[in-house]
């Protein structure tokens, strides 16, 4: 039986529901290449940078005070998030509407790494403390996408 996702990082979990939208959209490509660029510019300006940069700086340093960071669960998140940065660079920067359906296949398959192995993971080795300690660095992600029903929120950078 699945277990809920700890309240802490269920803002992480709804920004990847809309992570998931726009990898559909990727792969599908069922709108036009102008559509698609601008929904994935949508999507990394408004939360999805963000979001890697709060897993990389707030989430992996407090799993790793009690987890080995050399799992290679972890070691493939991070190296996900290279990739990714590196296909959104090219699709956004470079123009380069090919890599629209590698992009949103690896975008997927990344949320379900973190979902399925990296989330549970991080809950199974923290201490309730110290997973409540993280919430107040995830909640800007609560109303990033316009599927989540609310305001966009302004990140305050």
């Amino acid at each position: 039986m699945r277990r809920r996702r700890h309240e802490s990082l269920q803002p992480l979990t709804r920004h990847h529901h809309y992570a998931l939208v726009v990898a559909m959209h990727l792969v599908r490509r069922e709108q036009p290449a102008s559509a698609l660029a601008a929904e994935l510019r949508h999507f990394w300006e408004n939360g999805g940078q963000a979001h890697f940069r709060e897993e990389e700086e707030i989430l992996l340093p407090a799993y790793a005070k009690y987890g080995s960071l050399e799992r290679p669960e972890i070691v493939q998140m991070l190296v996900e998030h290279v990739k990714i940065r590196s296909l959104v660079s090219r699709a956004l920067e470079d123009g380069d509407e090919s890599v629209f359906e590698e992009l949103g296949a690896l975008l997927r398959a990344h949320v379900q790494l973190e979902e399925q192995t990296v989330f549970p993971l991080i809950e199974d080795t923290l201490q309730e403390p110290d997973l409540a300690r993280l919430a107040p660095f995830f909640e800007e992600h609560r109303a990033s996408s316009p599927y989540a029903g609310g305001a966009e929120q302004q990140n305050p950078s």
